[in-house]
Formats: structure tokens, sequence, C-alpha cells
């Protein structure tokens, strides 16, 4: 193991620092890792004023910018690489973003960085789009020094069975904070005041972006059914994205605007998840979504869709169900499930999140241990 006065910077290469789930992972990393030994900067593809962006700052962090990878635009991209990595020294570079990660990493390495290509999702339903991921971001396989990953799937489907069946390969828990994520009452009690919900009506609840792979349509019908038999039940739904707009239509279409609230991306979701009573999870696909762990940790039992990595169960009370068995089917389901939601035993959920392994702290203790065994002078 190394060791240095100052801190080693580790550059973090990601999309935007807003409140997606591996960002979430990178900031819960950030704030529980030992910072007069590890510092984070930042290579982005936005320029505006992101969601973790001032917290970076105040920590300590330094966010630079590189036009994002469109393909077309290859040598353009390549080109701004070598300029940034000339003029930017970084003994380990952890690169989150797939498409262009062998370009980067490679152009990284060539630089002297020990380079970390990290897996967030599984493979998605084949489209256009999807077929050229695959093609651009397979190559990194032979780039990179090290490889990680949300589950075993997801770096299966992004680097291949050998890489993970391979000693340069770890499967990175999306740990969260488990003392923060526990169920408390008074939240409860406070943010169902806040939106003006009597503590007797049952809150079916999703955190996530609004974008297809969250499947946010087949939520909304499979609500629809559950609203018809419980008039009283309400749906709260956190996060933005680009179907906002569209979703919103869909409610109006169903009939149920007045049971649907979408509170958009919230700094206090730990807070939304307590008046919540049943957690429900449609993806298309995942790898290793932190909402559900977030969720079972506040002691929700969850309907999961089967096109999630099944790593992610920490309690009994989480169960999968594939999409092709239908919204009634899963309106059956949560609803079954809000007799299992106890409001009085769901504080104990946490020491089945921190059992599985999902405390942050551990995470971030492992992977400071990783960079700093890396890390060259």
């Amino acid at each position: 193991m190394k060791s240095t006065a100052e801190p080693i910077r580790v550059l973090q290469v990601i999309g935007a620092m807003d409140r997606g789930g591996a960002e979430t992972l990178v900031m819960n990393l950030y704030r529980n890792i030992d910072r007069s030994r590890i510092q984070f900067d930042f290579l982005v593809n936005e320029k505006r004023e992101c969601d973790f962006d001032s917290e970076i700052k105040e920590l300590g962090g330094k966010i630079y910018y590189i036009p994002r990878y469109k393909i077309f635009n290859y040598f353009h991209y390549k080109a701004k690489c070598r300029e940034f990595f000339s003029n930017h020294h970084y003994s380990i570079v952890h690169g989150h973003i797939g498409l262009p990660a062998a370009i980067y990493l490679n152009i990284a390495k060539h630089n002297g960085a020990y380079t970390i290509a990290h897996s967030h999702r599984m493979k998605f339903p084949i489209t256009p789009a999807e077929i050229a991921f695959r093609a651009c971001s397979t190559p990194v396989r032979f780039v990179a020094n090290y490889f990680m990953a949300c589950s075993e799937q997801a770096g299966i489907d992004r680097f291949g069975a050998k890489i993970t069946q391979g000693a340069d390969f770890k499967i990175i828990n999306n740990g969260i904070d488990i003392q923060k994520g526990r169920f408390d009452p008074i939240s409860r009690s406070n943010i169902r005041a806040e939106l003006g919900i009597s503590p007797d009506s049952p809150v079916f609840g999703h955190v996530g972006r609004l974008t297809e792979v969250k499947n946010h349509r087949f939520l909304l019908e499979s609500f629809k059914i559950i609203a018809d038999k419980l008039p009283n039940a309400i749906l709260l739904i956190c996060g933005r994205g680009e179907l906002e707009k569209h979703l919103k239509m869909k409610v109006e279409e169903l009939g149920i605007a007045h049971s649907v609230r979408f509170l958009g991306v919230r700094n206090d979701v730990s807070k939304i998840l307590s008046a919540i009573d049943v957690f429900i999870f449609p993806s298309i696909s995942e790898g290793l979504p932190l909402a559900v762990v977030e969720a079972q940790c506040s002691g929700l039992p969850c309907i999961v869709s089967t096109g999630v990595s099944e790593m992610v169960k920490v309690r009994k009370q989480t169960r999968f169900l594939d999409l092709s068995c239908g919204t009634a089917t899963w309106a059956t389901e949560a609803i079954r499930a809000l007799g299992e939601s106890d409001a009085t035993t769901r504080s104990k959920a946490y020491f089945d999140t921190q059992a599985a392994g999902f405390d942050i702290k551990d995470t971030a203790d492992w992977l400071s241990n990783f960079y700093l065994n890396h890390f060259v002078f």
C-alpha cells in the first residue's frame, strides 16, 4: 500500500452528477470514504449545474467537462480526451460511462493511469441504440486494468464471463447509508401531512428516473387496478426524466390524477419511503437498483420485476414478478403485500440490509484500500 501526505485524487468519469443510481452510489462512496487520504474529481458531460455539483465542491472535489460521446463525433471526442489527460495527471481513473469507455480509459492508461471499468446495468432489450452501445462498449474488455459491476450478470453482460470469473473483477454492492435509510415514524407522519395524505390511506411508491426502462406506464396501469379496488390508495413517484409529460397525460387518461403524486427529484427519499406502505418496481432491465435496496432498508415489502438482479433481495418480503404476468397480477400482489406492511417492525429492517452487505461504510472501506493499493506516485 502506498502512503502520501496529500490525499490521492481519483477521477470518476460519469455523464452528469444528477440523482441517478450510479451517481448516488458514487456520492454515497464519496461521503463515506476517508477524504484525508482519497479525494474524488469528476469528468462529466454536462456544463449545467447538476444535483450533486455543489456538494462535490464542498467536499473538496473538482469537476471537469468533456463533450458527450455520440459516436459520430469520435475524432473530436478522442482529441478532447487526449487534451484532458495530457493536462491532468491521475494515477487512477474509474469509468462509469460505458459507451466511450474504451476510448477514455485507453487514453488515460497511456498517460500512466490505472484504469477501472464499472458496469451499472444489465443488457437492455435489443434496439438500434442498444446494438450501438454493445458494439462500442465491448472493446473495453481489452483496455481496462480492472473491472467492477453491481452484480454478476451486469459484469457478464458488459465484460463477458471470462473476465467476471477472473481475478481482476469485483462485484461492488450498491451500498447505502443504512442509518439514514432506517424507517422513521416521525418522517412518516410529517411527509404524509406535507402531502395531504391521511394516516390511514394505503400508499404505494416508486423511485426512479422517468425513462422507458423504468416502465412507468406499466406501473400506472397496475395502480389503476389498485385504485379501483382501494379508492383511497395513493401512488407516490419520485424522479424526473424525459417521459414526465407523457406520464402525466397517462395519469389523466386513466382517471387517477387525484391519486398519483409526481414528487420530482427529492433529497429526502428516505423520509418519502417511510411514508409509503408498498414499493413497486417494474423495470424492464436493471443491474442492482439502489432504490430497491433503500426501500428494503426502510422495511417496505417490495414487488420487483424479474428484469432486476435477484442479488438486490435483502428481505423475504421482497417478491419478484415477471412482467408477462400482467398488470392485474401485479396489482393483486401489491395489495397482498399491503397486509405485510407493519410500521411497528419496519425499523428493524436495516439489520437485514447490513447483513446482506449493503452498508456503504463497508463498501467505502474496501474501495479505499483498493485505490490506495493501486496508487502510483
